[in-house]
């Protein structure tokens, strides 16, 4: 939680608080990296706003869900509204009724999420003064032009943060990129905010970052642009760097430096089924010490190299992470083997990002023996799609990859 009486402020932040709220158009939008400040500046914003437009219509507050808002907004909202101001916040997460007494007035507010193609329902037919969109993008496009016609009001003003995606996104299209040259200044303002806007991250954290990210992610979790993800994957695995041989392996397990096995398993059939053996070291090292990768491939055949590779290795393997796309088969695991087996499949982009870490931290180190493994990390790529998902080719070994990576890191 913030603590507001010891925050900092940049210049920029400054140049934005201290903007009177008439001076704003009728919809202000505040993009740029993760950690920038973006909400904090609008919440540390609202009263001045409220004060302007007044309380005669409703304020509206929207972000994917309802729970988005509560979590990301009305968490510090309360608190700045309360300890800082001396006000009341008053919240209801099952119906959305926000009031909000400030300066001996009373602010009658709505919470709904806005992120689905039937979010548009709730708002249709009213009328209000005062709309924050937190998390933009990720609103349905027919929500953000009905909640953009309710504005009726003379003073009404909208705000909105937003955290950068493909430059093919539609806000971006519609709304950035023609400011940028020139166009509809009148009723629409852009404020643009990097991880070095805001004056209450420390360097170190800030040197995390950047070694946390590299490419277009760089670009957007830090320098906060717009751009489109594309190339490969994992861009900073380098061979050279990551890869090191079975027999140095060999004996790395054979003086008990790495400490728990365990398994990611990608299922297929005609698609090869790709199973990994992981392992990690004290220090945090993450290890692929062998696959299996092989089409029309049945459950017996993954038990057999299992059973086989637990002998292999005089180890006892701790779990398998497998896609949950084929239950029957995670069934038969936990039935013929002495394995504990999970079946949780992650988000893309989550598991990409604690897998790129692992690489930019020089913490994933796989066997040269992982012919199939390290082919992908030179061909795993994105297809500069609007949805930054990466195609899906030679992804087998990646996916199984992630699958047992981001149990073990989520754990640990």
């Amino acid at each position: 939680m913030i603590r507001w009486e010891n925050s900092k402020y940049s210049e920029k932040a400054r140049r934005f608080l201290s903007k009177p709220p008439e001076d704003f158009p009728l919809f202000t939008l505040l993009d740029g990296a993760v950690r920038s400040g973006k909400t904090s500046n609008i919440i540390q914003k609202i009263p001045q706003i409220f004060e302007f437009v007044g309380n005669e219509y409703l304020k509206v507050f929207s972000g994917y869900s309802r729970n988005s808002v509560k979590n990301n907004v009305i968490m510090e909202l309360k608190p700045f509204i309360e300890n800082y101001l001396g006000g009341k916040v008053r919240y209801n997460n099952s119906t959305g009724e926000l009031d909000i007494k400030l300066f001996g007035k009373e602010y009658n507010c709505y919470v709904t999420g806005g992120g689905k193609s039937d979010s548009l329902n709730s708002i249709q037919g009213g009328t209000w003064d005062f709309w924050y969109a937190n998390e933009l993008p990720r609103h349905n496009y027919g929500f953000y032009n009905m909640a953009l016609s309710r504005l009726t009001p003379e003073n009404a003003r909208a705000f909105a943060d937003s955290n950068p995606e493909s430059s093919n996104h539609w806000l971006y299209q519609e709304k950035i990129k023609p400011y940028l040259e020139g166009e509809g200044k009148d009723v629409f303002e852009y404020w643009h905010f990097t991880m070095y806007d805001n004056a209450n991250l420390s360097e170190v954290f800030i040197k995390n970052q950047e070694k946390l990210y590299k490419g277009a992610f760089k670009k957007r979790k830090i320098d906060g642009l717009w751009v489109i993800a594309d190339g490969l994957v994992y861009d900073t695995f380098n061979r050279g760097k990551h890869s090191i041989t079975q027999a140095r392996l060999l004996e790395k397990i054979k003086k008990y430096e790495i400490i728990e096995f365990f398994l990611g398993i990608d299922w297929g059939w005609n698609h090869p089924t790709a199973c990994l053996l992981l392992g990690n070291s004290i220090d945090g090292t993450c290890y692929v010490i062998d696959e299996l990768y092989s089409a029309k491939l049945d459950f017996e055949g993954v038990i057999r190299w299992i059973n086989q590779k637990q002998s292999e290795y005089g180890k006892f393997f701790s779990y398998a992470n497998c896609d949950n796309a084929r239950p029957e088969q995670n069934e038969k695991l936990r039935r013929y083997t002495n394995l504990v087996i999970y079946e949780e499949k992650p988000k893309v982009d989550d598991s990409i990002a604690l897998v790129r870490s692992l690489i930019n931290y020089d913490k994933l180190i796989v066997s040269e023996k992982c012919v199939r493994t390290l082919e992908e990390f030179g061909l795993y790529s994105y297809g500069g799609n609007n949805e930054d998902v990466p195609l899906k080719i030679n992804d087998d070994c990646m996916d199984a990859l992630r699958y047992g990576l981001y149990k073990y890191l989520t754990e640990n």
